[in-house]
């Protein structure tokens, strides 16, 4: 019992005749008798009574044509809610990301979905670093911003900016500074395994630069308050101190080789791309990109290539 049928049913009992219903249909009318023999086969009962005059409902008939009409309209319905949610997707996203990416994105983006898609519920999450690809694997979150290097295992992955690293705390440090300035500085860094961390590691190896690990500290706001304190310089993105140089402590680009790593936004690949989740990951890469392009965010441009700049416009 499909739509079909369902129609050609309605349209016979409103000319009352079948082979006048077959011409306005452009159907063979023994090819719509045939629809309607199989219609009463399934309803188990006489729908149509016919005569030389043509054919009228039975009782059952009239009930059945009214439900026959609740049901397409229902049908109809149900074929324009995907158009519907794609006009106005609602329901929930979820978003990973490190904290230090939250504080530049989580304004800017939570007011784009607010006027643009009022029906979407943002959920952000600022999980460690480490966790979020596989949090994003797993199903917990449903896009995710990722900072430096990741495997592309089940991600499908937009390189959307890159940001440089600054010398931030070292007396004297401005403009540019050599990565060579670093070998037997006193240095407060992010604990491993974290993606800055051994970026930096790697660079100095590569240098045979040694520099000073006096501690390892996971908050911004901790190696901030210990540079304050005289206690060692950092090496860290504008992003983790909000987006700008701290008036107060000597900052300098770390160049020789200029360090810089890739900010990424990532969905699972065999995750389902619901209305919602497209519409707040486009906007989650619009945002990114404003954030670059306005000067907000320090430090930070378009990865080369990346096709994305209309998407802020």
């Amino acid at each position: 019992m499909d739509a079909r049928r369902l129609k050609n049913f309605l349209s016979v009992i409103e000319v009352g005749s079948i082979a006048r219903a077959a011409e306005i249909l452009h159907v063979a009318q023994p090819a719509l008798s045939v629809q309607m023999r199989q219609l009463e086969d399934l309803a188990g009962c006489q729908l149509l009574a016919r005569s030389s005059r043509g054919v009228v409902p039975t009782a059952i008939g009239l009930e059945f044509g009214r439900r026959a009409r609740e049901t397409l309209k229902m049908l109809e319905g149900l074929r324009g809610i995907g158009q519907e949610q794609a006009a106005m997707p609602s329901g929930r996203v979820v978003i990973g990301t490190a904290a230090s990416a939250a504080t530049m994105i989580a304004v800017p983006l939570l007011n784009q979905i607010r006027e643009r898609y009022p029906a979407i519920t943002l959920e952000l999450l600022e999980p460690p670093g480490a966790d979020i690809g596989a949090m994003l694997l797993r199903g917990r979150i449903d896009v995710a911003v990722l900072l430096g290097d990741y495997s592309a295992a089940g991600m499908q992955l937009v390189q959307v900016l890159q940001e440089d690293l600054f010398v931030v705390g070292l007396p004297g440090a401005s403009g540019d500074v050599d990565l060579e300035r670093m070998d037997g500085a006193r240095l407060i860094m992010p604990a491993r395994p974290n993606s800055l961390r051994t970026l930096f590691d790697r660079a100095c190896a590569n240098r045979g630069v040694v520099p000073q690990v006096v501690t390892e500290v996971s908050s911004p706001y901790t190696m901030v308050h210990l540079m304050r304190a005289g206690l060692g310089a950092t090496i860290l993105p504008l992003s983790m101190l909000g987006g700008s140089r701290p008036q107060e402590l000597p900052v300098g680009r770390l160049v020789n080789p200029t360090l810089t790593r890739p900010i990424t936004v990532a969905t699972a690949v065999d995750a389902p791309q619901s209305p919602q989740l497209l519409a707040t990951k486009n906007l989650l890469l619009a945002t990114l990109v404003q954030q670059a392009d306005s000067g907000h965010w320090e430090g930070v441009r378009p990865w080369p290539a990346s096709g994305l700049g209309a998407l802020a416009a």
